[in-house]
């Protein structure tokens, strides 16, 4: 067995034990197909470590991702235990606003019990999770930058369509295909074409579409009100009215009307790497980092190419985004935090998190990487993570083989050299205008996925879009925003 890191292994934990001799925490993330079915085994596992080690039990709580921001949402409100969690599809700023997080700092809570988790984050990135001063949460070591406008298309349908992506490749990229939405647009024609009995394509999700699709800094976490200029200008701007939504909504409204894009995509939300793996879906929209390529091959069990068509780009939230959380309602913080401090710096629970148990999930190669072990693939594994930048720190895992096992340090560079938002580290408080936002949230659930998935008319519907968002207070909420904004640059000394 792999020993525990030294940022681990020290905790204070150990004096618990007089009050509860094996106190429980139960950590809940969500990933996209839900619990998978070796769950059990691996929360045993790690209960079994963690117990060893610092006498706590260990619960997983896995959700999929269609029902996460719900249940949690119940679970969160009603006081059921849950002591640890990911605030992904929840929002972080909502989170806090609830009164769902606990303030990490207070009691020198992370100081006695994480101290693992301030060696392992860079402090900049710690500092962007502040809310006021206050930290509730803490990033994952991931891609805080997004490759902007990506899709990844089966190699076998580009083959079938005769389309040479192999001498796209370039020197500087053996992974993803750099080129523009026209050559999408025309790939996508010789698929619907050639092979009319598969869906083309449909986005990851609207909500992702929006925030990948289009080069704007949804400040606060939220579209209502961006940064229209984010590398420049600190203006907050409308943004459904636009150009960039506009054309963002033209191009998928035109997919859609050439029969791209299946008809149930309003209703269904099976993941689109499960329908691609299922062999009816040929392509989806992503986020492009290193290891983008391997990582949507291994999920959807084929080859998959990627194409980018826009820049690297890090935005006002990419770090914060969806950082981990301690309940406030937690009845023993010192546990939830000393697992949460485990998670991120001890490799062996990493890898049980990320790929799941050695010689029944995965195996290792003769150069140093892992595989699936003997007999298993994508269709009968029992645990492959389809959300590992969620987890704490992947970085301390093991590198999946195709991936370089320079990953880290190429994830490093794709975060450093990236176009950054100028209101990096910049979150939102909108309790003062959280009618508001329930208003213009309820108008985004009547049009937005609509339009963003191709069923709606952007010339008709964008109008009435912008009539209602008016009517529901955008105006008000965008110069709260930018009040708040104003005053964050300030004191930051930013622009």
């Amino acid at each position: 067995m792999v020993t525990a890191m030294a940022g681990s292994m020290l905790s204070p934990v150990t004096g618990m034990a007089a009050k509860n001799s094996t106190p429980k925490v139960i950590v809940s993330f969500m990933n996209y197909t839900g619990r998978p079915a070796g769950a059990d085994r691996i929360q045993e596992l790690i209960s079994a470590y963690t117990e060893e080690n610092f006498g706590i039990s260990v619960e997983l709580l896995v959700l999929d991702s269609a029902s996460y921001n719900q249940n949690m949402t119940l679970m969160l409100t009603s006081g059921e235990q849950v002591d640890v969690f990911n605030a992904v599809t929840l929002g972080y700023t909502s989170c806090v606003n609830n009164d769902y997080c606990l303030d990490l700092e207070e009691d020198d809570l992370i100081a006695t019990y994480g101290a693992g988790i301030l060696e392992t984050l860079d402090e900049t990135y710690i500092d962007a999770c502040r809310i006021d001063g206050t930290l509730y949460g803490l990033p994952q070591m991931r891609d805080m930058a997004v490759g902007m406008d990506c899709f990844a298309i089966g190699a076998e349908y580009l083959d079938e369509i005769g389309f040479d992506y192999a001498s796209m490749y370039t020197e500087e990229s053996s992974e993803i295909i750099y080129t523009d939405i026209d050559t999408i647009s025309d790939i996508f024609a010789q698929l619907h074409e050639t092979i009319p009995d598969k869906y083309v394509f449909e986005p990851s999700s609207a909500a992702n579409l929006l925030a990948q699709g289009v080069l704007v800094d949804q400040v606060g976490g939220d579209s209502f009100g961006v940064l229209l200029d984010p590398e420049n200008s600190l203006v907050v701007e409308d943004l459904y009215s636009s150009d960039l939504f506009y054309d963002l909504c033209s191009r998928v409204y035109a997919w859609n009307q050439a029969g791209y894009i299946s008809q149930d995509a309003l209703t269904d939300d099976t993941a689109v790497t499960t329908q691609v793996q299922a062999g009816t879906l040929m392509a989806y929209s992503t986020a492009g980092k290193p290891g983008i390529k391997q990582q949507e091959s291994n999920l959807c069990g084929r080859e998959m190419i990627i194409f980018q068509c826009g820049d690297d780009f890090m935005k006002s939230s990419g770090v914060a985004s969806m950082p981990w959380c301690i309940n406030s309602g937690t009845e023993d913080p010192e546990s939830a935090m000393t697992i949460l401090n485990a998670f991120y710096t001890d490799s062996y629970l990493s890898n049980l998190l990320c790929w799941g148990e050695e010689g029944t999930e995965w195996q290792y190669t003769d150069d140093g990487h892992i595989t699936y072990a003997d007999g298993i693939d994508a269709d009968n594994t029992e645990w492959y993570n389809n959300v590992n930048w969620e987890m704490p720190n992947q970085f301390i895992a093991e590198i999946w083989e195709g991936d370089s096992l320079d990953i880290w340090t190429e994830m490093e560079a794709f975060n450093d050299e990236s176009v950054k938002s100028i209101a990096l580290g910049y979150a939102f408080d909108n309790s003062d205008v959280s009618s508001t936002y329930t208003a213009l949230t309820n108008v985004y659930n009547e049009y937005v996925e609509s339009l963003l998935l191709g069923f709606s008319d952007p010339d008709t519907v964008i109008p009435e879009l912008e009539e209602k968002l008016q009517a529901a207070g955008l105006e008000e909420y965008m110069a709260a925003k930018q009040a708040s904004l104003d005053a964050w640059a300030e004191a930051n000394g930013v622009g």
